[in-house]
């Protein structure tokens, strides 16, 4: 009998704690949802494709807040006017703590931040004193915002297109998007064999592995040579051996050449119904997660894009870059939050979309990165506005890595790159979309990896040089310190 109570008593015991961790998750809940109600709660997502510096301005945005006396941010009115009292960096729940002291630790030795390549996020209290105001009879009282930072790779937000877009869509779009000539330069032999293959023979397990492993090559090589519309936009970041490799699925190209009676009619066994099967379990359980578990509890949105390097890379990069945020920004569910939806369902009220890097061009060329970032996303600003949605653009460096030096009687830059200090020059960024001749000029810039300027003592505070981060988080955040 004594080893059934003792079951019996372990029992109860594990329900108590169940009990507890659950009464403890409603207050959590309850309590995140007030300070939501009252403004005092706020989830910023952060993203950006791969490249654009996402983890190296989550760390010096987070160091601008935490050292706010050795920073400069005469754009942030809670500094400027001396009412930031201090900042508390915590873990979030629910998500992986993101590498803050890691990006801090590469900064001071001259290294870049190592990229997230997973959701992580973490929970900053601002501590500050709120201005005076005739509710409070001219006495400023002492209040506190929560932010929840949401870190995410941006290649996740090209699969949440998908979403609206069945199996068979999504082959058509592959077909359009594999005709283009960068793509065909990377993986014709690829490409050809996609077409080749019949949607409605079957083929075997081990097959299908191999053709999706091909798949992933061609998309790491897509992603290298500066391409970003890439889906599944996960499997940049899939080992072949991996969670992804047990529902394969690749684009079958000649589906276009299939009538819809002939799909619906193939045998389960078909390379086509096993591809759908698979493709949908992946928006099952990859891309709804996502859209459920993060994208929809985001707030504010700031989205990174490195205007400068599709630049570089050509014409078609650029116009593949711009095609990628029309594709994404469809996602974004805007409108103003309501009381209600602070609670419920959370939507984005505003957007920042910051060019990044721009100490890689000289000051009086930032203006006109920060228009070209506004032509790129010129579609999306009117979807927004109409959905009463406040979206801005800003172009920005969050690490400064050049200083301006007399070059041949003209001012250039100079910065420390991979094979040593050196002179950097720059042809004239166009405002907006380049037209042939900007495609000319721009086809002979080299540009060049920087790395972070050196002797940065960051451990225990200093100062860490940026260009307009303060107009980011003026953007982002101002209105909640009013």
């Amino acid at each position: 009998m004594k080893p059934i109570k003792t079951k019996v008593k372990q029992s109860l015991l594990i329900g108590q704690d169940k009990a507890m961790d659950l009464a403890r998750s409603a207050a959590s809940s309850l309590e995140n949802g007030v300070d939501r109600l009252l403004n005092r709660r706020m989830t910023l997502g952060v993203t950006g494709f791969s490249g654009s510096g996402k983890t190296t301005l989550i760390t010096s945005l987070i160091h601008q807040l935490q050292h706010y006396p050795d920073a400069l941010l005469a754009a942030f009115p809670p500094v400027l006017q001396d009412r930031l009292l201090g900042v508390k960096l915590s873990a979030l729940n629910g998500v992986i703590l993101f590498p803050y002291q890691r990006g801090i630790d590469a900064l001071s030795r001259g290294r870049w931040p190592e990229a997230t390549r997973d959701e992580s996020g973490c929970l900053l209290e601002i501590k500050f004193r709120q201005p005076p105001g005739l509710l409070r009879r001219g006495k400023p009282g002492i209040s506190r915002l929560y932010l929840e930072i949401r870190d995410y790779p941006g290649e996740w937000l090209l699969d949440l297109p998908l979403l609206a877009m069945d199996y068979r869509a999504w082959c058509g779009q592959c077909h359009a998007l594999f005709d283009s000539a960068m793509r065909r330069s990377i993986g014709r032999s690829f490409i050809e064999k996609l077409k080749s293959i019949n949607p409605l023979e079957t083929i075997s397990e081990l097959e299908l592995q191999v053709l999706w492993q091909e798949q992933l090559t061609f998309l790491k090589a897509c992603q290298q040579a500066g391409l970003t519309m890439i889906q599944p936009g996960r499997w940049l970041h899939a080992a072949p051996s991996g969670d992804e490799s047990k529902l394969p699925f690749i684009p079958l190209l000649a589906i276009t050449g299939c009538s819809e009676d002939q799909l619906e009619e193939a045998v389960e066994d078909s390379l086509f119904k096993v591809c759908e099967r698979h493709y949908q379990r992946y928006l099952e359980t990859r891309v709804k997660p996502f859209y459920q578990n993060t994208f929809q509890k985001v707030d504010r949105q700031l989205v990174l894009v490195d205007v400068l390097k599709s630049l570089n890379r050509g014409q078609e990069a650029f116009d593949d870059l711009r095609f990628s945020l029309t594709q994404v920004l469809q996602s974004f569910d805007y409108g103003r939050n309501s009381l209600l939806r602070r609670l419920i369902q959370p939507r984005i009220d505003r957007v920042v979309f910051a060019a990044s890097k721009i100490d890689q061009v000289l000051p009086d060329q930032h203006e006109a990165v920060r228009g070209l970032m506004a032509n790129l996303v010129q579609e999306a600003r009117r979807r927004a506005a109409f959905n009463a949605t406040d979206v801005r653009c800003e172009a920005v460096a969050a690490v400064r890595s050049t200083t301006y030096v007399d070059y041949q009687g003209h001012q250039a830059l100079q910065g420390m790159t991979e094979q040593g200090p050196g002179v950097l020059l720059h042809p004239d960024i166009p405002e907006q979309i380049p037209a042939l001749d900007d495609w000319q000029a721009l086809g002979q810039w080299q540009l060049r990896r920087l790395l972070p300027p050196g002797g940065l003592q960051l451990v225990a505070g200093g100062r860490l040089p940026h260009i307009r981060l303060d107009s980011i988080l003026n953007d982002l955040l101002g209105d909640r310190f009013s």
